[in-house]
């Protein structure tokens, strides 16, 4: 004998549906805990530093394009710009979403004056024969520093009632990490000498010392550590 079906009742037997018996049980468990680091303003906070970081590295970049003589550095800087142009808009939409008013969706904030000043110092190179360290600032420094921090507050917060910003988070990482392994990758190409190498190890080290002050894109990075708290 077939297992009974259960009827869903219609207006009339025709449209009667049938399913199959269930238990609860056959439902996965979500692991997931409601709890996490960061409330609702604390997260809104973290969002405006972020936009803030994305959206001058688009400035930035966009400003060297017209500066970098390299043709495939030139054209391949056109995609990064587009990817910190989708995550500032992802992230300015996110912040209504977190009780900042419609007008936020516009909204970026630096943490500090400190990595203000940073992101002037990552900006600063100019001139075309200075590709290594306009590079560098970007791409040893800064997106690696983002992604880092991307990923804790991923890990910290709430994973069900801020899932949300996780999602987006989880996007924004993805399309950095490609964008720094290519960065990367032309700097290795550029940097085929002694000094061209140790131009870009000056040039990191200069700025990564400016980053452990200012305490990173969020003001939480320490400096005896050099890790997030």
């Amino acid at each position: 004998m077939s297992e009974q079906q259960r009827m869903y009742p219609g207006m009339s037997p025709d449209e009667k549906t049938t399913f199959a018996p269930y238990s609860a049980f056959d439902i996965p468990a979500d692991l997931r805990e409601l709890s996490g680091r960061y409330d609702v303003e604390a997260m809104a906070r973290r969002v405006r530093n972020f936009r803030y970081a994305e959206e001058w590295t688009m400035m930035v970049l966009g400003g060297w394009v017209a500066t970098v003589p390299e043709l495939p550095v030139k054209t391949g800087l056109g995609k990064v710009i587009w990817d910190t142009a989708q995550a500032t808009d992802v992230l300015g939409k996110r912040l209504p979403e977190l009780r900042c008013g419609t007008k936020a969706v516009h909204a970026s904030e630096s943490a500090n004056d400190a990595f203000a000043n940073l992101v002037n110092a990552i900006a600063e190179p100019e001139r075309p024969d200075l590709t290594i360290e306009k590079l560098t600032g970007v791409f040893d420094v800064l997106m690696p520093h983002l992604i880092d921090v991307y990923e804790q507050t991923m890990r910290e917060t709430d994973q069900i009632c801020d899932a949300p910003t996780i999602e987006l988070l989880e996007e924004i990482v993805r399309k950095r990490r490609r964008n720094v392994a290519w960065g990367q990758e032309v700097l290795d190409r550029l940097c085929d000498t002694d000094g061209l190498r140790e131009r870009r190890r000056t040039r990191a080290d200069a700025l990564n010392e400016e980053l452990v002050k200012s305490g990173g894109v969020t003001g939480t990075l320490t400096e005896d550590r050099g890790t997030l708290n």
